[in-house]
């Protein structure tokens, strides 16, 4: 593609020479046909050096080279990685090898890959993609333009909205953890309720997200959530949240609007986040959380009194050796 379609495209302002780009690649390793960025200043020098065939920058370098103007450089790449490699699409229609039951609705503009398995009353809508493997349980819901990469399970009565992308080996709507004790062994509480998955959700590979018990388990639009994630049942996830890998998030919590639960972290059932709160890497969330909240450590606490306590911490053996001196200091004096 040629540098001023692709401007055009981006919406931003092209300088210097037009010419074709093939690919992308990061500053240090572009050529002459291909495309980088510089969204961070401190890199500027590993620009200038580059020997890209164009930049995408926020403000004009000094340099005889091609560059694209752009408010945000690193949007606009981004933007720029979908355009030049757009994302394999089958063939529209129910492949030879596809099973699909009585009763399914798959719009003609969806592609069912051989080795799915879709259920009785499932409904698959326009242009989504069920790509080999995938089992879509009975009464099963897949949004518009939704992807299933291989070997995703969609368990019966689940729903997924729109662009949502969801990667291989997840399974959604497997039953939640529930169980009572009887006085001789665990009794298995029936799980009856379902998966409801907004718009624009990406779920990483091999997460689990469990039905509820009786209503709903929720995930809100726009939400991504990262590879070895488990959401348990009855969790309400809220908007453009962001769970990062092998955190898990346990039974009837909610977490409003745009809430990050970083790597590893653990959140306690029962509980509540505001909006905007975060929980750093292997931080473990015990109670409710205000809106806007910062907590790391297990049990968490605020972000920075945390960093104060680890601060300390490195220096408790230094300190417990002083006490030590002053208390064989104050026994001599009080023999004295």
């Amino acid at each position: 593609m040629r540098l001023s379609e692709l401007t055009s495209l981006l919406g931003g302002r092209l300088i210097g020479a037009d010419r074709e780009i093939k690919g992308v690649a990061t500053v240090e390793e572009a050529g002459p046909d291909d495309l980088s960025f510089l969204a961070n200043p401190k890199y500027k020098a590993k620009a200038l050096a580059s020997q890209a065939g164009a930049l995408i920058v926020a403000e004009e370098l000094p340099g005889q080279f091609s560059q694209i103007i752009a408010a945000n450089p690193y949007l606009a790449f981004t933007q720029a990685l979908t355009i030049l490699n757009p994302v394999r699409k089958p063939q529209p229609g129910i492949a030879t090898g596809a099973h699909v039951c009585e009763g399914a609705l798959i719009n003609p503009s969806a592609s069912v890959m051989a080795g799915a398995y879709i259920g009785e009353g499932a409904t698959i809508a326009a242009d989504a993609i069920i790509w080999p493997g995938c089992f879509v349980g009975d009464g099963a819901q897949v949004g518009a333009r939704t992807v299933l990469n291989p070997n995703v399970t969609v368990y019966h009565g689940c729903q997924l909205g729109a662009d949502c992308i969801v990667h291989a080996g997840v399974v959604i709507g497997s039953d939640g953890f529930g169980f009572v004790w009887d006085g001789t062994c665990h009794r298995k509480i029936p799980q009856v309720g379902v998966v409801i998955i907004g718009n624009n959700v990406e779920i990483g590979a091999n997460c689990t997200v469990d039905r509820a018990a009786l209503s709903q388990t929720v995930i809100g639009d726009g939400t991504k959530i990262d590879n070895l994630v488990q959401v348990a049942h009855n969790v309400v996830i809220g908007d453009n949240c962001l769970l990062v890998a092998q955190c898990g998030i346990a039974g009837s919590t909610k977490l409003g609007k745009n809430v990050t639960i970083a790597g590893q972290a653990g959140v306690l059932g029962h509980i509540t986040l505001g909006d905007w709160c975060v929980a750093s890497a292997k931080s473990g969330v015990a109670g409710d959380l205000e809106a806007g909240k910062v907590v790391s450590g297990y049990p968490a606490f605020e972000h920075r009194r945390w960093l104060r306590a680890q601060q300390s911490f490195k220096d408790l053996p230094d300190l417990l050796k002083r006490i030590r001196e002053l208390e064989r200091k104050v026994d001599e004096l009080s023999q004295d």
